[in-house]
């Protein structure tokens, strides 16, 4: 026989108040206006500010900014990885897991499509006079939302709702994704090829899109590993289904 335990319901309205703060992302911090509105005169001043701060800097320091941008990427991969891996066992978090692994491919996906909707020129090409340590990416490669920060992000947001679903106590894994989300996001500014306002737009739009493609994903993914004959818990609707002994009445 099977014990039903009473457990949590599959959050679909999560999913929903996620695309809703994807949405007002991209409406609060869309490159509307540039001259005339007050979100982007601060976010150019901002830009202009760290730009005058690393004029001084050497050459190399660009590419320096560069490799530890790329390398943070690397490792909120492998942080992802590693949050599967130790949750081995426990179907409902490995799916967790391997659906957030597909919200990092739907928020690339998204990210790339609103990039080409707005269309906003780089800051190193738009904004006159000014020093960027990293070298400007060309003509059609969009500024809005940053890409790097939309991946960070969701990869950021997969550690957490795996490392969540898993139960873990090891807190320094979401806590370090997290963390590396921020500074990948704070690079691209550092290295002068985005707005502030473009990296704060791909932290909220990256993670919102993944979180609300994990909590679509989940069902399935427990579905197949289930059929794949994992062992674990197994969530079902609203509840958890576990096998448990057949006990004998005197």
């Amino acid at each position: 026989m099977q014990h039903q335990l009473s457990g949590p319901p599959r959050h679909w309205s999560y999913a929903v108040l996620a695309l809703l703060i994807a949405l007002l992302a991209v409406v609060t911090f869309g490159p509307w206006q540039m001259a005339s509105n007050p979100l982007m005169r601060a976010s150019t001043w901002l830009y202009t500010q760290i730009d005058l701060a690393t004029s001084g800097w050497s050459s190399g320091a660009g590419t320096l900014v560069d490799l530890v941008t790329e390398g943070l990427l690397v490792l909120l991969a492998g942080l992802l990885a590693l949050t599967v891996w130790l949750a081995r066992g426990n179907v409902r978090a490995v799916a967790v897991g391997l659906s957030g692994g597909a919200g990092v491919v739907g928020a690339i996906a998204a990210t790339l499509f609103v990039k080409a909707m707005f269309a906003e020129p780089r800051p190193c090409e738009a904004v006159p006079d000014l020093h960027a340590l990293s070298e400007c990416p060309p003509m059609g490669d969009w500024s809005f939302p940053s890409n790097h920060s939309g991946i960070s992000a969701a990869l950021a947001a997969a550690v957490v709702l795996t490392a969540l679903a898993a139960g873990t106590r090891r807190t320094w894994l979401p806590v370090v994704a997290v963390a590396s989300a921020v500074v990948t996001a704070a690079l691209r500014v550092v290295s002068g090829v985005h707005y502030p306002h473009d990296v704060v737009a791909g932290l909220l739009f990256g993670s919102s899109v993944a979180v609300a493609v994990t909590i679509a994903a989940t069902p399935v993914a427990v579905a197949v590993l289930t059929r794949l004959g994992m062992g674990g818990l197994v969530e079902a609707d609203d509840v958890v289904t576990a096998p448990v002994p057949l006990v004998r009445q005197p």
